[in-house]
């Protein structure tokens, strides 16, 4: 232990004792609480001091360095490993998500019968869920209107009539008729014929 730290230490414990035995007798002496407080504060800073020179022995240590530098490789390439991932799922799910959002081409019977049980689903666990939270429940009945919204255009498409009439799904009375044609009338049932 260091000596002067060991001469500090002592001096506080004879202040101490003193400021307990003058306590007992006043008054207590503004010389004494002095001595406390100052002897206090250079214990407390020889011991940082201390702590602060053996922190820098440690980590100018052969092995510290050796182990900081393997330890800064393992955390580079577990982050490296962490984009190749991360890539690799955005890569995987962006070509699904846009097949989800997409207004183009064609949705068969099945693919349509697919989307509509699968919302409903979301929509239902969702409200479930997430009633509770503000905006989250907004976010997935508009994401599932988009959704419906597409895979309607498209199964329009695929029976042969003009896309257009699938705006009919917005009219009450017509709706539940305008699914139940979307998922009756096989593909190209009507091409051709002008609706």
């Amino acid at each position: 232990m260091d000596r002067f730290l060991l001469f500090v230490i002592v001096l506080t414990c004879s202040c101490i004792l003193a400021v307990v035995w003058f306590s007992i007798h006043p008054p207590v002496p503004i010389w004494l609480v002095l001595a406390l407080v100052g002897a206090a504060g250079l214990g407390f800073i020889r011991s940082v001091e201390l702590g602060l020179k053996r922190a820098h022995s440690a980590l100018v240590d052969p092995k510290t360095q050796k182990k900081i530098q393997e330890t800064a490789k393992q955390a580079a390439t577990a982050n490296e490993f962490a984009q190749v991932g991360s890539k690799a799922a955005i890569s995987a799910l962006l070509p699904r998500l846009q097949y989800l959002f997409s207004f183009s081409g064609r949705a068969s019977r099945m693919e349509y019968f697919i989307c509509q049980v699968g919302v409903g689903i979301a929509l239902f666990l969702g409200f479930l869920l997430l009633s509770e939270l503000g905006v989250l429940p907004l976010l997935v009945i508009l994401s599932s209107v988009a959704i419906l919204l597409a895979f309607g255009v498209r199964r329009t498409r695929d029976t042969g009539v003009n896309q257009w009439w699938f705006l009919l799904i917005l009219v009450p009375p017509v709706n539940l008729a305008a699914t139940v044609f979307l998922l009756l009338v096989p593909t190209d049932e009507f091409k051709g014929k002008g609706i």
